[in-house]
């Protein structure tokens, strides 16, 4: 398998609601790499994390090990608890509704084929301060 590293960037750090956001998604395999940025409307910060994986994970073409670089605790802690989500219907260990259940059912699906780890790390080292994607 090889070996693929996914940064994952959003505009926004916080889990509640915004109008405007973007997702910058950055992979690198071989020597390969690419490099996306999207932007999403009517969104939440954990949303458009979840929607910033998913979109890099469909780039995906073979089972490899991915290593995602991220400062969102959400999603890295989230990723571990697929199984048991599934396993208990898809909803929390206290049985209330998993929040964008939509979002972790993808995910779910995508990650399969993959080795995952996880990297924690400050991505506004990864952001550009001069650079507006969308004005």
């Amino acid at each position: 398998m090889k070996q693929v590293s996914i940064f994952i960037v959003t505009s926004t750090r916080s889990p509640g609601k915004t109008k405007k956001a973007w997702y910058r998604y950055m992979m690198y395999c071989d020597g390969h790499n690419i490099d996306k940025k999207q932007q999403v409307l009517a969104t939440t910060g954990h949303r458009i994390v979840l929607e910033c994986a998913i979109a890099a994970l469909k780039r995906m073409t073979k089972p490899s090990m991915i290593t995602f670089f991220t400062d969102c605790h959400y999603f890295a802690n989230g990723q571990r608890q697929l199984a048991s989500w599934r396993e208990n219907g898809w909803k929390r260990s206290d049985g209330k509704e998993l929040r964008n259940l939509d979002l972790w059912q993808q995910l779910e699906e995508l990650l399969r084929p993959h080795a995952v780890s996880f990297q924690m790390e400050n991505m506004e080292l990864y952001k550009n301060p001069d650079e507006t994607p969308w004005s």
